[in-house]
């Protein structure tokens, strides 16, 4: 049924609501009679688009030819039960989450429990009232139209989030070419990279420079999620743009950075940043910290956490940054990490700690020397679980 003249915007002076002129609506009624002052009900609520079903062993096609939103059904059908054909519609998973508005001239709590037992939305008496029905028809159309348009939205910010969190790990280094790097400059190199959502505010990036030496950067953006992902892009936009002489020196990339950034990130967010630069024809470690995790270095005496001390990178113009010195020989190794590793809490919501931490790398130290991340990661996961409320970044580094 189409071509209807435009419908009233409200109906006994109540307004309409949202127009339901494009919504299908499907009639299940062996009484054309019934059908027909039902349809007259529909275009009174401005719903033109009407099929109709007379018998049973039609009603499955015409909802799927018609495309229905919706289907009125009566429980005695075609002279059988229609309650068992309810129950087939919705096991059914074209159907599945389609409104099923049955009528029944029999008005009892047991056949309205069995209704909607059988699967269907809703239950209304015959002889059918005109302002229920309508009424009924409009709020179950409605909120159909909103949980679709509510669906369409979800799928397309999913996969939003899918093609953002493919760009963001196209950020974090390869690594074949990660382990190429280490092969030429006579270091191991492993790490780990998790989002606690789709998407995530950690970063970190290795570089070889000309000279021969490996820098090592991690930054770990206030927050996580969309908005932190966004500003770890930015940051590793602003990254790529550096002059090479300040890659050398670790407190002027810092300093740089921390320029750009004070001038485009929102009040109140904020990073905090290692970067190091590992020389091997001078056996050391020169580094500067912008309010990052304590990394930790381990030599021959041992493990330590080193000073990681610094301005945060963002809120405070014209902050300045420290280079640091550390040995770093062959047999050495350091661990850079975000603070999504040290406050993890566990089953009894104990929270790991720098303390924590420095057991489980000597743990796997032992057990795994040649490449403790993967021992140290398989113990946190033990203990922590893989759920995580904060992003977590991990990097080893180590001296051949």
């Amino acid at each position: 049924m189409t071509g209807a003249a435009s419908p009233p915007n409200s109906l006994y002076g109540i307004d309409l609501g949202i127009p339901l002129d494009e919504r299908r609506v499907v009639i299940a009624d062996e009484s054309a009679f019934n059908r027909k002052t039902l349809a007259r009900f529909l275009q009174w609520a401005g719903i033109s688009r009407v099929a109709f079903a007379s018998d049973p062993d039609t009603v499955l096609a015409t909802l799927d030819r018609f495309d229905a939103d919706l289907l009125i059904l009566d429980t005695t059908f075609g002279g059988h039960d229609g309650i068992p054909l309810c129950r087939r519609i919705r096991q059914d998973p074209r159907f599945r989450d389609m409104p099923i508005v049955m009528q029944s001239a029999l008005n009892s709590d047991h056949l309205r429990t069995v209704c909607f037992q059988a699967g269907a939305t809703d239950v209304i008496s015959k002889p059918v009232n005109p302002g229920e029905c309508i009424a009924r028809v409009r709020y179950h159309l409605e909120r159909r139209a909103l949980v679709q348009e509510l669906r369409s939205f979800r799928e397309r910010i999913e996969r939003d989030l899918r093609q953002a969190r493919a760009m963001q790990l196209a950020l974090v280094p390869e690594p074949a070419a990660v382990d190429a790097l280490g092969e030429r400059r006579g270091l191991a190199v492993d790490a780990v990279f998790r989002s606690s959502d789709e998407v995530g505010g950690d970063f970190w990036t290795i570089v070889e420079l000309d000279d021969g030496r490996v820098g090592l950067f991690a930054a770990d953006l206030s927050g996580h999620g969309i908005a932190a992902a966004i500003n770890a892009f930015r940051l590793h936009t602003l990254l790529a743009r550096v002059p090479e002489g300040a890659l050398a020196d670790p407190a002027r990339l810092l300093h740089d950075l921390n320029g750009r950034l004070n001038e485009i990130l929102p009040v109140g967010q904020f990073a905090t940043a290692f970067y190091g630069v590992f020389d091997s024809a001078a056996d050391r470690l020169l580094y500067a910290a912008a309010g990052t995790t304590s990394p930790i270095l381990g030599t021959a005496a041992g493990l330590r956490a080193i000073d990681s001390a610094g301005p945060l990178l963002g809120p405070f113009a014209g902050a300045e940054y420290e280079n640091r010195v550390e040995p770093f020989r062959p047999g050495d190794h350091l661990l850079v990490y975000s603070d999504g590793l040290t406050e993890a809490r566990d089953a009894v919501d104990h929270m790991l700690g720098e303390a924590g931490l420095l057991e489980l790398m000597a743990r796997s130290l032992t057990t795994a020397p040649d490449r403790p991340l993967r021992r140290l990661m398989a113990d946190f996961d033990a203990d922590h679980g893989q759920r995580l409320r904060d992003d977590l970044t991990a990097i080893w580094v180590a001296r051949r």
